[in-house]
């Protein structure tokens, strides 16, 4: 499958598109959002349309939004989003689990456990990197001061795994799937926003330690 998977990053929208998203949906419910409701919403979700969705969702559920209202309302004021976020998030905590312990599996048992190793960057760095996607030589130069082989480790094996990191998700049913490798630009990138979140909210040793790594 190497070559003829091509991941499509549906959840990159711009701010103003999800705006329109937020605005076009309240505006059936007859009501709005709060301009502070709204960019919060946007910036702390990382521009996932998904998770701007199930928030405002779950801010018209708390005030009592069920319906089109007979007279307009302003909502979203006293509401805290972060919270609204979060909980969205931990909604898809089963998933992103599955994905980190099935993709460390591979396709099959090896020495090198190379999508083992290929999660430890993404895991154990800072989002701002992360955001802005690992680049190969990133991602080798941390491999090879903590992958067991060290310096030893076969360039050729990490790329080989990197380009597969879409067909094994495809194969491990991971749908969407959650990183690709841009193998023009060389660089693995978080395609799922939502992924980003989840990690700000996890024990990352803990995390690390559920992997097992040496």
């Amino acid at each position: 499958m190497t070559g003829r998977v091509i991941a499509i990053d549906a959840d990159k929208w711009t701010h103003r598109e999800l705006m329109q998203v937020i605005d076009e949906g309240a505006k059936l419910l007859n009501i709005s959002f709060t301009e502070h409701f709204k960019t919060t919403v946007i910036k702390e979700s990382y521009e996932s349309v998904y998770i701007v969705q199930e928030v405002c969702s779950q801010a018209c559920h708390q005030e009592k939004v069920k319906e089109t209202q007979s007279k307009f309302r302003t909502i979203g004021g006293s509401l805290l989003v972060h919270h609204l976020i979060k909980s969205v998030v931990n909604q898809q905590n089963g998933r992103y689990m599955s994905f980190i312990n099935q993709f460390s599996e591979g396709f099959q048992d090896t020495q090198l456990e190379m999508y083992k190793w290929i999660l430890y960057p993404i895991i154990s760095l800072g989002l701002k990197e992360l955001q802005q996607g690992l680049t190969y030589t990133r991602i080798r130069e941390i491999l090879q001061s903590r992958h067991p082989q060290g310096t030893n480790l076969n360039p050729g094996n990490l790329t080989q795994a990197l380009k597969s990191t879409s067909s094994l998700q495809v194969k491990k049913g991971i749908k969407p799937i959650i990183i690709d490798y841009d193998q023009t630009n060389r660089q693995l990138n978080v395609v799922d926003r939502g992924f980003f979140i989840w990690l700000t909210n996890q024990n990352i040793p803990e995390l690390l330690e559920t992997v097992e790594y040496n």
